[in-house]
């Protein structure tokens, strides 16, 4: 999208310097020839999305079982997606997100999706990315997001800046993000305990530098501080004896991540390498290693397929536990939520993918995507991603 704009100065600029040469050989070149005539608002782009999450597997924290647990994390996500781009004038573009989450869930785990501890439910999302070309090599993001699903509503706001450098050979960036949630917290019993709320704040700084003219180095790190009611409230905790116990987080988590990519183009292929590794670490006593290998493959000049495969390996978090003894302090930390266990994590994901500009004639002006993925953990937890994706330029 950032390069858009930019397209549409060039190709002005050519008809104004043909304007201006015109109005000199009669000699009344007009205001508009001179500084160009900006079109103003416009819808440039609309992209639809269909996915399907399957979720299988158990966790100790969950009541869908034995009290003794494991008991079922079974989900499913059909989300409907529209992203819509618009043109405000050729500084500035805006990109409007408007995802729908439709649940089915014995017990919800947040593996990268929106959840909630019921069997059914809706969650309703809206973003805005605006993008601000404020000089040359300067650019300056923003973001506002709302968030619905019952019990909780959320609002975020962020803002980013990116500048160029060295023949934009090199970039360097920061954005800040600041996100409130509001919800109605429950005990493990579904007892109501009122309103309550979590408070997010993350500072990222990223970087990147052209090594060759087909090799591209990037990297970034993150910092986020929570604040509030991190627990879930319907998680469990089972107890020796066949009872069970609210989890108890602290209040305060602070989370660190410093990830890296390399990319390699293979030219005489037509061919894409790129690999990626993050490194986690949380003040909850959770370390993770994440290695990402990704290969693109042009089929014909406007179609190429991705194939991509993930190892992640984290330690759990210093206070988990799949049972707690009979007599224990209830004023302790300790959950039983497998998203905070010790595991060990596969991916891969296979996508086909069209590239608009390079199309035919005929579909110029339309995109396609398909994917597929699917995850899975050591400590029993299976998800499977199915995405349709269709775009078109207006």
């Amino acid at each position: 999208m950032e390069s858009r704009p930019e397209a549409v100065v060039v190709v002005r600029t050519s008809l104004v310097t043909l304007a201006l040469l015109a109005g000199i050989a009669s000699g009344q070149p007009t205001d508009a020839e001179i500084i160009g005539h900006d079109e103003g608002w416009r819808v440039d782009d609309v992209e639809l999305r269909a996915e399907y999450l399957s979720q299988r597997g158990h966790g100790f924290q969950s009541q869908d079982g034995p009290i003794a647990g494991p008991g079922s994390e079974a989900m499913g996500v059909f989300e409907p997606y529209a992203l819509v781009t618009v043109h405000q004038n050729d500084k500035i573009t805006h990109e409007i997100t408007a995802p729908v989450d439709i649940i089915s869930a014995a017990s919800p785990d947040a593996v990268d999706a929106t959840t909630q501890a019921s069997r059914r439910n809706e969650s309703e999302d809206l973003e805005i990315r605006s993008t601000f070309k404020l000089w040359e090599h300067d650019l300056l993001t923003t973001r506002v997001g709302a968030h619905h699903e019952e019990p909780m509503s959320s609002g975020s706001i962020g803002a980013g800046w990116r500048h160029s450098f060295a023949d934009d050979n090199a970039t360097i960036g920061a954005n800040a993000n600041i996100t409130i949630d509001g919800f109605d917290d429950h005990d493990h019993y579904g007892d109501y305990l009122g309103k309550t709320a979590r408070e997010t704040f993350n500072l990222n700084l990223t970087g990147s530098q052209l090594l060759s003219p087909t090799t591209v180095i990037d990297g970034g790190y993150g910092i986020t501080f929570q604040h509030g009611t991190l627990d879930t409230g319907w998680n469990a905790v089972p107890v020796a004896g066949g009872a069970l116990s609210n989890e108890i987080l602290p209040s305060d988590r602070v989370r660190h991540a410093l990830s890296v990519r390399l990319a390699q183009h293979v030219p005489v292929t037509r061919s894409t390498l790129k690999l990626w590794y993050r490194a986690y670490l949380d003040d909850f006593g959770i370390q993770a290693h994440s290695v990402e290998v990704a290969a693109y493959q042009y089929v014909v000049p406007w179609l190429y397929v991705r194939g991509a495969y993930r190892y992640h390996h984290q330690t759990g978090a210093d206070f988990f536990t799949t049972q707690l003894p009979m007599f224990y302090d209830n004023t302790a930390l300790h959950t039983a939520d497998s998203d905070l266990a010790p595991f060990s994590a596969n991916e891969w994901s296979v996508q086909v993918a069209m590239v608009r500009d390079r199309t035919p004639a005929a579909l110029h002006d339309w995109s396609f995507g398909a994917e597929v993925l699917r995850y899975w953990r050591s400590n029993d937890l299976q998800i499977t991603v199915v995405s349709l994706t269709v775009g078109r330029r207006m």
